[in-house]
């Protein structure tokens, strides 16, 4: 299915733990609560109920992929994938012109399960000049997504990402050199961002059920041609949607009032 990473490839992993967890709500941004958490805020969730196994891979958590699918019913997927790129530079269109000709390109990594459970750390592979962009989905119908983007190196390709989740929460922690834009929507839960990335966004659209907001330098005009910048559509029906920066943010939910009894009775 892939090949692996050579070694330093693997050390710059190991030197960057996921700083997700899920967490508390804070302040107000816009016209749509906005969570902003701070370590003095974070409470401690209870213990709960052992977690499904996740699927595991026969080829390791290291490996390069490309043309990568993942689909179970019930079992949740876990794991770190070096995405490879595979559309070349000259086949990169904007995305209002691929629209306007209803062209779609094969998605490089597919990560999909119907209730189960994703929690992804996910990089690129190869050269942002043979190939700009690895075109990523992750789906699920009624679980909760927790996605971390390692950060790479300028020559890397760039995240073009699609996430999807019906009922569950969308977590996600991108890199210091993410740039471009991030798309939000939900219609009953909230949108929220943390202090760390709170910092570095522009606000570009704001309604009821959807934000629209550039992230770092913000590089050129989305749509335009001008050299590959990030993208990542973020939609969950019914649950929040929590975005901050990886080594900056933690997010840290609060136990529900079920989970504190059922804490107190066990001790």
């Amino acid at each position: 299915m892939g090949t692996f990473n050579p070694p330093e490839l693997e050390k710059a992993h190991k030197d960057e733990a996921p700083p997700y967890e899920i967490g508390e709500k804070g302040g107000y941004i816009g016209a749509r609560p906005l969570t902003i958490a701070s370590s003095s805020s974070a409470a401690t969730v209870p213990p709960g109920p052992v977690p499904r196994r996740p699927i595991a891979l026969p080829s390791g958590s290291f490996g390069s992929f490309s043309n990568l699918h993942l689909q179970t019913r019930f079992q949740d997927i876990s794991g770190t994938y070096y995405i490879a790129a595979k559309n070349p530079a000259s086949e990169i269109i904007s995305r209002r012109k691929r629209r306007k000709h209803k062209i779609k390109h094969t998605p490089d990594a597919v990560f999909r399960t119907n209730r189960g459970n994703l929690s992804l750390d996910l990089a690129t592979t190869g050269y942002a000049n043979e190939a700009p962009r690895a075109n990523v989905v992750v789906s699920t119908n009624s679980g909760r997504v927790s996605l971390n983007l390692i950060s790479g190196a300028e020559s890397k390709p760039r995240f073009d990402l699609e996430v999807k989740t019906r009922s569950g929460d969308i977590i996600l922690f991108v890199s210091s050199g993410f740039s471009g834009a991030i798309q939000l929507h939900t219609k009953t839960g909230n949108l929220d961002f943390l202090p760390g990335i709170a910092s570095r966004i522009k606000i570009m659209k704001c309604t009821d059920t959807e934000y629209l907001v550039l992230v770092g330098d913000h590089g050129p005009p989305l749509g335009s041609d001008h050299g590959p910048t990030d993208f990542c559509r973020l939609r969950s029906n019914k649950g929040s949607i929590i975005v901050g920066e990886r080594e900056k943010d933690t997010y840290v939910k609060a136990p529900t009032v079920w989970q504190r009894l059922t804490g107190f009775l066990r001790h």
